[in-house]
Parts: C-alpha cells; structure tokens; sequence
C-alpha cells in the first residue's frame, strides 16, 4: 500500500470536520473522525489526521516534496505492519 502526496493534500483541504486518512478493505479514503466508530468503518487502520499533519508543520500549501516525504514515512509505516 502506497501513500502519496495527493492523498495527504486531499486530506489537508477536505471541507469535512476533522478529517482522517484511513485504510479500509486495501483502499485509502478521507473521513470524518466521528465516522471510523460507524459499521461502514469498522476495522479501518487510521493513518493521519489532519490534526496530525498540521502539528508536523505540514499545511496545504507545503511543496510536493514535502508532502511526498511524508507520505513515504506514513507508507513504510503501515508497509511495516505486515511484519
């Protein structure tokens, strides 16, 4: 599973309240937080929040390699789960 920089600028500029990055059935997707405790959530890996990005001085006007930097990290992060 690969994170990339697209994938973290939708969700820096998502209008929705306190949106997560999450991994559901081997495909990413942009929710609310209050969403991942709903049955249509259940067993999503919650990957970064905005919240998150943002308190690593990551906005929506970082440059692409930033954002690309910080998706590899999330990538091998989650890559590493596997064992």
């Amino acid at each position: 599973m690969t994170v990339k920089a697209s994938d973290l600028r939708d969700l820096l500029t998502s209008d929705l309240p306190d949106p997560t990055l999450v991994l559901i059935e081997g495909r990413l997707a942009v929710v609310k937080v209050d969403d991942l405790d709903t049955d249509r959530f259940r067993g999503a890996l919650l990957l970064v929040s905005r919240a998150e990005l943002l308190g690593r001085g990551v906005d929506e006007t970082s440059p692409d390699g930033e954002l690309e930097r910080q998706a590899a990290t999330i990538s091998t992060a989650v890559n590493e789960l596997g064992g």
